[in-house]
């Protein structure tokens, strides 16, 4: 029916104070504007909608009648413009993030509590898996995006990749092992030791096997698994050592295990934010990845 809000919002105020004059100071238009905008929207509803007398203006039934829905439909939209601007700026909203366990607890524990001191209203949700699973919850639309290793990432998956900092390799044994008295190893000092892998989907898993294979170096596989604390249990209990990422500096105190730098080669990771690449951030989710990037820059 091509009714227009100008016509809608002429009417209600029409009806409102029950005079031309008055409804047209309240639109900022003349009076003669006002009424063209009144004659066209009965026009479009085919009926008559209001009487007109010598000073006061009255709604005739159809026009009561459609005062409440044009009412209802000038709060709802402005309802909806009031929404908009609370998630423009940042009055409410949600940000889904996806990350390993040890990224979680060591970053994103921290920049979670630094951003809701700022926006306590916006809803944070944490959604911690298994490194390999990171980019296909972000692909699903699960989350708004994910934080994760770069590696070699699936064009099909339709992701951008930003680079968030990089993270070195370290080489991680029991405290009574032989080689715990180095505080710093070579990969070629691992040789022949009995090695804790990650599960051969991981990134970091996929990083490190490239190095062994062009240093040349044997690391039989005495266990496989999925979380960097489950390596981390298993070497303090002496069923082998492992190479993680420095980022898991944190829990060693906790597991008890001798930890070195790894050299020649120094191996780093590179940590990235995933999003997908045909949909747009909300602004909750843009404000908290912009926050999260100058956490990291000012916290190294």
């Amino acid at each position: 029916m091509n009714i227009t809000l100008r016509q809608l919002r002429a009417f209600v105020l029409v009806a409102q104070t029950k005079q031309f004059t008055l409804a047209a100071e309240h639109m900022h238009v003349t009076q003669s504007a006002l009424s063209t905008l009144i004659k066209e929207l009965e026009q479009r509803v085919g009926v008559q909608l209001l009487d007109r007398h010598t000073r006061m203006v009255e709604l005739t039934d159809a026009g009561r009648s459609f005062y409440r829905t044009a009412q209802k439909t000038l709060n709802d939209l402005q309802q909806g413009v009031n929404d908009l601007h609370d998630l423009a700026t940042l009055r409410h909203g949600r940000v889904r993030v996806v990350a390993s366990t040890v990224l979680s607890a060591g970053l994103l524990s921290p920049a979670f509590k630094a951003f809701r001191a700022e926006f306590p209203d916006v809803k944070l949700v944490l959604n911690d898996v298994a490194e390999e699973q990171i980019m296909r919850t972000v692909a699903s639309g699960d989350v708004d995006f994910g934080i994760g290793t770069s590696f070699a990432m699936e064009e099909n998956l339709g992701l951008n990749e930003t680079p968030l900092f990089d993270d070195r390799f370290i080489a991680i044994c029991s405290k009574d092992h032989r080689l715990a008295s180095k505080e710093r190893m070579t990969w070629a000092d691992l040789d022949g030791e009995p090695f804790i892998a990650l599960a051969p989907a991981s990134p970091m898993r996929k990083l490190i096997d490239n190095v062994i294979h062009q240093q040349g170096i044997h690391l039989p596989i005495s266990n496989e698994v999925s979380f960097a604390t489950t390596v981390l249990s298993l070497v303090h209990a002496g069923l082998g050592l492992s190479v993680l990422p420095m980022n898991n500096h944190p829990y060693l105190p906790a597991f008890e295990v001798h930890a070195a730098e790894l050299e020649e080669p120094v191996v780093t990771r590179t940590i990235s934010i995933f999003t997908q690449k045909d949909k747009s951030l909300s602004p909750a989710s843009a404000a908290f990845m912009q926050f999260l990037q100058n956490f990291v820059k000012n916290a190294t």
